[in-house]
């Protein structure tokens, strides 16, 4: 089994860290784990069970770039996108381009780094047009 390079297992570290936290964050929302008060309704069980899943979804990213699966670089894509649009969520609810920058700046550089030839190669991703 080929190592990762160093790039995909500081990926995969931050993926679990994220991923444990939205759970985390989730569970809260949904009521689960309280940690204090909290407030409940409005729509924050759906938020949390939302969470929840895309927390998963970050666990198991951070597994695949440790492994090295091929699956890894598309989970590393489409979470990208997500943190994109969030960026822009940001940018408009509190109508501030630097928040919106700020949170857009990790899923830019995440997009940037999956894009380079040897990563791809390393995740077994196809590169021919």
């Amino acid at each position: 089994m080929a190592r990762p390079p160093l790039g995909a297992l500081i990926l995969g570290f931050f993926a679990v860290f994220a991923g444990i936290v939205d759970i985390l964050q989730g569970l809260r929302f949904m009521g689960i784990v309280v940690f204090g008060p909290t407030d409940l309704g409005d729509g924050l069980f759906l938020y949390g069970l939302i969470a929840v899943v895309i927390g998963v979804l970050w666990v198991a990213a951070g597994y695949a770039f440790w492994s090295l699966q091929a699956v890894a670089w598309l989970l590393g894509m489409l979470l990208s996108a997500l943190g994109l649009l969030n960026a822009i969520v940001v940018l408009f609810t509190t109508g501030n381009l630097a928040w919106g920058a700020a949170v857009a700046l990790i899923p830019l550089v995440v997009l940037w780094y999956l894009q380079q030839d040897d990563i791809k190669r390393a995740f077994s991703v196809d590169m021919t047009p």
